[in-house]
């Protein structure tokens, strides 16, 4: 089971039935209802597989299982399928994982990646693997769990980290804690932990900022006999600690049961599972939610205009702000094209709203710690206006931020900071080679440019074009700036092809720069003046003959 974001609806697939049949069935659930989908085509009948939302694609991803509902024989699957809200479609990447089942899978926004870790087949695998929307990669992390099936994982988004706990380690189960932050795991060793089980579920809730893990199977001995027994706990992990629940009213004690959290409707999701070992356990259909409790407030402790292209104290209208505080959002994800209306951009997203001056905002990106939006065009300047965000349990209180007429900057991220000199994002006429001293970074094709060469640059704030595009709409066609644009290297001036908002985006400029004669140098001084303003910025580039 996981939650599409882009479709407001938690998705289900497959399992194993009351007979020990397998499934290969898709249902959503709206928060109240769920509906059987028919899609054209589907994966095969399964159980044990894996799901996690990629929000960067705007889909759910699908990873292996078992074909055989005894667990005994062959039929482990190693195929990748993704859910758009209407149908199945299998990918074929260039590599993939060993078919296997019981494995654990979850989406680090973070890094944009979903993250798959160990499960079984002939074998108990204790690999890490990512996927990136169009291909699996293994990873190599200096520290690994131990191999496990059956365990659970959910990614913290408040910590930006992977949560897995608990399983089966070929016959001895766990309840260890790991995280994983994108290129490693650690283990943290809290003071409590749930017991030792294996197929519990886990979900985050990111409305309250924390891992929810419920029920699970474990092993009793009595002499030479195993018994196999139910667990219907609950427990929160916060980031540091593991903390258990006691709600008034609780599903059935139960394994191998699914979970997502819902963001649209701010609840966990629990359904079916199996009561009891086989061959006499029970297979469950109930549907459960889980609420956690009363909602904070969202907060906010500051906004700054767009981070990677100055991260100014102040704004403009048309602008992009970057906001942070604490329960901003129920989930991570960025907007996709479903979000739009027409050429529109979404004023929400998940229930999350920004307004400045009274005025919505354009949201563009949300999490429970950061949310990036587009300002209004017409909202007041020359003084401060009041900037809050909306989500679940209310409306943070105000921040005051400054708003002038422009507020321009250039795309210069700090991974373009080379030699302590921070580097104006440019490309040359290919698209695909950066204006750089050569291999300054690794990995990113780069040259300097030459005297007469047109390379592209990008700033946001840069105020009003001619003809008007409002914030807040994809720019149909070429523009022009309204206010005039000098661009230097050094004492000399560039000529511009364009300069104007970039066709086909939201609220992003375009510079078309053709690079004037300069001497040979690694550290040509790149500044700009808009309407007799000098940017505030201190940007290099590199050009040579």
């Amino acid at each position: 089971m996981a939650y599409d974001s882009a479709h407001g609806q938690v998705v289900l697939f497959g399992g194993e039935n009351a007979n020990n049949g397998l499934y290969n069935d898709t249902w959503v659930w709206d928060g109240a209802n769920w509906t059987q989908k028919f899609p054209q085509n589907s994966p095969p009948a399964r159980e044990a597989h894996a799901m996690a939302y990629d929000s960067v694609h705007g889909q759910v991803v699908l990873f292996g299982g078992n074909g055989e509902a005894s667990l005994l024989g062959p039929g482990y699957f190693s195929d990748t399928w993704v859910w758009d809200g209407s149908n199945w479609t299998q990918k074929f990447p260039q590599s993939s994982p060993p078919a296997r089942f019981a494995h654990a899978m979850a989406f680090d926004s973070g890094h944009g990646q979903v993250v798959l870790f160990a499960g079984t087949s002939a074998i108990q695998f204790a690999d890490t693997w990512v996927w990136d929307g169009t291909n699996w990669t293994q990873e190599s992390p200096q520290l690994s769990p131990p191999g496990r099936s059956f365990g659970a994982m959910a990614y913290d988004s408040a910590h930006a980290r992977v949560v897995l706990f608990g399983g089966n380690n070929n016959g001895a189960l766990l309840n260890d804690t790991w995280l994983w932050d994108g290129s490693n795991w650690t283990k943290p060793s809290p003071q409590t932990s749930p017991s030792a089980r294996e197929s519990p579920a886990m979900g985050y809730d990111s409305a309250h900022s924390e891992a929810v893990l419920f029920g699970g199977g474990v092993y009793a001995f009595n002499g030479i006999t195993v018994i196999f027994s139910d667990l219907n706990d609950t427990w929160v992990w916060d980031g540091s600690r593991w903390t258990q629940h006691s709600p008034q009213t609780s599903p059935s004690t139960r394994d191998s049961h699914a979970m997502a959290y819902d963001a649209a409707h701010d609840f966990a999701v629990l359904f079916g599972g199996a009561a009891g070992a086989d061959p006499n356990s029970v297979i469950l259909a109930d549907t459960w939610t889980w609420n956690g409790g009363p909602l904070p407030a969202p907060s906010v402790s500051g906004a700054v205009s767009a981070s990677g292209f100055g991260g100014f104290s102040s704004v403009a209208p048309g602008s992009w702000v970057e906001i942070y505080g604490s329960g901003l959002a129920p989930d991570s994800r960025a907007w996709i094209g479903a979000d739009f209306s027409g050429n529109n951009a979404p004023t929400s997203l998940d229930g999350v709203f920004v307004t400045i001056g009274g005025q919505a905002a354009f949201v563009d990106y949300i999490s429970p710690t950061q949310v990036n939006a587009q300002l209004p065009s017409n909202i007041a300047t020359g003084g401060a206006l009041e900037l809050t965000v909306t989500y679940a349990n209310g409306t943070s209180a105000p921040v005051s931020v400054a708003v002038n007429p422009a507020e321009p900057g250039l795309l210069a991220p700090p991974s373009f900071q080379i030699g302590g000199k921070q580097y104006v994002v440019a490309l040359l006429s290919d698209a695909a080679t950066y204006v750089l001293p050569a291999g300054a970074i690794p990995g990113l094709a780069s040259r300097p440019a030459k005297p007469g060469e047109t390379i592209t640059m990008y700033g946001v704030g840069f105020g009003p074009v001619m003809p008007n595009v409002p914030a807040g709409q994809i720019v149909p066609a070429q523009n022009q700036l309204s206010s005039p644009l000098q661009i230097l290297f050094g004492q000399a001036a560039a000529s511009l092809h364009y300069q104007g908002l970039a066709p086909g985006l939201v609220g992003l400029y375009q510079f078309n720069v053709v690079v004037p004669p300069v001497p040979d140098s690694d550290l040509v001084p790149l500044t700009f003046t808009l309407g007799g303003v000098p940017g505030v910025q201190t940007l290099f580039t590199a050009v040579h003959q």
